[in-house]
């Protein structure tokens, strides 16, 4: 399960990198940390309006649902959803069918744990340019998205430092951003794309545990630390 991104974009430079604009760009602000633990919004582009970034709210909810976010997610946390259940369980089968979308990052936080200390990574590109995860959608009766981040099994240089969590989030490249939101797209093409976790060329280093066990946000908490004895990729 995955609760904490970053997005340290500025507004103009996701809008470059999409090449699409905000619906709300006053509404926008760069997050160092994002904790979907606290009903967090989140930037995303939808099946729906492509081409247009919106605003929704991490840990998708059925489409019906009445009560509040916090309640729904004590009981079924859905901030992330492994590949494997976007097509076999109802409430991620019509998502994923109907409703995919881009979730805008420009990191994501993996965990290693040695002699009993957890060690948090930071994980982005090399220019720390924003990118896309893969995730799933319901708009509410309200208006209001909801979405659900997708998981995959981690390999390669990551599977190295993973050593808590099996899953990683779904990085796109931006040819499969395309194939993502395409309404066209086979079920088998798409789950490909779920598969594949060597879509986009990423780095990763370890940053100070402080920040992570308190949420304490600051300008240079994603720099990289020096640690004894831990994996360096």
């Amino acid at each position: 399960m995955y609760n904490k991104i970053s997005n340290t974009a500025d507004r103009r430079m996701i809008e470059t990198e999409f090449g699409i604009k905000f619906k709300y760009p006053k509404l926008y602000k760069k997050s160092f940390i994002i904790n979907g633990a606290n009903e967090a919004t989140i930037s995303l582009i939808t099946m729906e309006e492509p081409h247009i970034i919106n605003f929704g709210i991490w840990g998708i909810l059925p489409e019906n649902y009445k009560e509040e976010w916090l309640d729904f997610q004590n009981v079924v946390d859905t901030l992330s959803v492994a590949k494997d259940r976007i097509n076999n369980e109802e409430l991620f089968e019509q998502p994923f069918k109907l409703r995919r979308c881009l979730i805008i990052v420009t990191g994501f936080f993996i965990h290693h744990l040695h002699e009993g200390v957890l060690y948090p990574y930071y994980v982005h590109q090399t220019a720390k340019q924003p990118f896309a995860l893969a995730g799933i959608y319901n708009v509410m009766d309200d208006g209001f998205i909801t979405c659900s981040i997708v998981v995959t099994d981690v390999a390669g240089d990551l599977a190295t430092i993973e050593n808590i969590d099996s899953k990683i989030p779904v990085v796109l490249s931006k040819k499969h951003c395309d194939t993502w939101l395409n309404t066209s797209a086979t079920k088998e093409a798409l789950y490909n794309i779920t598969e594949d976790v060597n879509q986009v060329k990423l780095h990763a280093h370890p940053i100070a545990k402080e920040f992570f066990k308190n949420d304490i946000v600051y300008d240079s908490f994603l720099d990289p630390v020096n640690y004894k004895n831990i994996p360096k990729p």
